[in-house]
């Protein structure tokens, strides 16, 4: 992944550090499937050469094709290394060419998997952007360059695009819909542009279903930056491959392209390509979602005793207004412990509904209740 980003720059410089990457990644692939098949148990893999690591693979039975382009490759590769001499970028990308092929070939005469099944499986969650992006390399294997780019597309609307829907907005009429709260969220579209949440901008410039997409180019930009991900190349990705849109899970797909699209985009260096590309870009969206950390909720809070009666203060203030008073026929939850604005003082932020169903709805409360019978330090918690 890392060469293939390195190696697809037009930058001498850049394209050679990925000449030089790509070489130690054949090179770990070939001891890696020599080990497999128990070649490491005769003889020592440690100090063989690339050449000569290639040499072991014929001598296991396995078939290397383009052995003359990797031998080339690891020429260039001491050439650039060692002397400092750069490589061509359209040398180079030739040599990335080869190894893909190279490498899916002896995956699947030792192990019987493609590299992309293995990359798929083993790195990306499971989920439905994962199984859409299994479809793609199974209808680029078999020459379906623009349904392969379609389902391309829609692993990046579930993991990005998604966000940016205004279609929960259509029936929104400023000053006059209910606003605010859990409606708002419920519309989603959390990522579009602001101006674009209303029935009448969507009325006059909604005019096919894929225009319920309005992505917010700059919060898209910073989500990018956040992930770790070139801002360029997922521009790439949304540019070469064809629009789509749903608006919930179990809905139609809509998709569309200009008829020029197919001729010019839907073919194998643009599928491998898109595909490649947003592999990564998931995986990074992923391995960033991974490294956040909540505080755990594995112990229950035991509740303390509740006074019927006690006043629920606006703010962690007994001079603010009592918004509610604890009563028999309400269900409470303490959610937090604060401090009080003065020190010796701390409150529950409690919230609060009626426990009879038919009127749960407009009856929550939320405030503050003083906490009994306890002196705290004028520091504070």
């Amino acid at each position: 992944m890392t060469a293939n980003k390195l190696i697809g720059s037009n930058d001498q410089h850049i394209c050679t550090a990925g000449l030089i990457i790509l070489q130690d990644a054949l090179e770990i692939i070939f001891i890696s499937l020599l080990t497999e098949i128990g070649v490491d148990e005769k003889k020592s893999l440690e100090s063989k050469g690339f050449d000569e690591l290639i040499g072991e693979l014929r001598t296991a039975g396995i078939t290397v094709p383009k052995s003359g382009t990797l031998k080339a490759l690891n020429k260039q590769r001491v050439i650039s290394k060692h002397y400092g001499q750069l490589a061509e970028t359209v040398t180079v990308k030739g040599y990335a060419e080869a190894a893909d092929i190279v490498v899916d070939s002896i995956l699947l005469q030792v192990i019987h998997r493609k590299f992309h099944d293995i990359y798929l499986s083993d790195l990306l969650a499971e989920g439905e952007s994962l199984e859409l992006l299994k479809t793609a390399a199974s209808l680029i294997e078999n020459k379906r360059y623009l349904e392969a780019l379609i389902e391309i597309r829609r692993a990046i609307f579930i993991e990005v695009e998604s966000e940016c829907c205004v279609d929960g907005w259509a029936d929104y009429n400023p000053g006059v819909s209910p606003s605010g709260g859990l409606s708002f969220f419920l519309r989603g579209g959390g990522k579009a542009y602001s101006w674009t949440k209303n029935a009448e901008w969507i009325k006059q410039n909604v005019k096919t279903p894929v225009d319920y997409v309005q992505v917010d180019r700059e919060t898209l930009k910073l989500d990018a930056i956040e992930w770790g991900v070139n801002t360029s190349e997922l521009e790439n990705l949304l540019r070469l491959t064809p629009n789509v849109f749903r608006s919930k899970r179990d809905a139609p797909w809509y998709t569309a392209y200009n008829m020029d699209f197919p001729p010019n985009e839907a073919n194998e260096s643009n599928a491998k390509y898109c595909l490649n590309l947003a592999v990564s870009i998931i995986l990074q969206k992923q391995q960033h979602t991974q490294k956040r950390r909540y505080p755990k909720k594995e112990i229950t809070f035991t509740p303390p005793t509740i006074y019927l009666g006690d006043p629920v203060y606006a703010r962690a203030s007994q001079d603010s207004e009592v918004v509610h008073v604890i009563q028999e026929n309400h269900q409470y939850q303490i959610n937090r412990l604060v401090s009080g604005f003065d020190p010796t003082q701390r409150y529950y932020f409690i919230t609060c509904s009626m426990t009879d169903p038919p009127q749960a709805i407009g009856t929550w409360i939320s405030g503050f209740l003083l906490v009994k019978d306890e002196i705290i330090p004028e520091k504070g918690v």
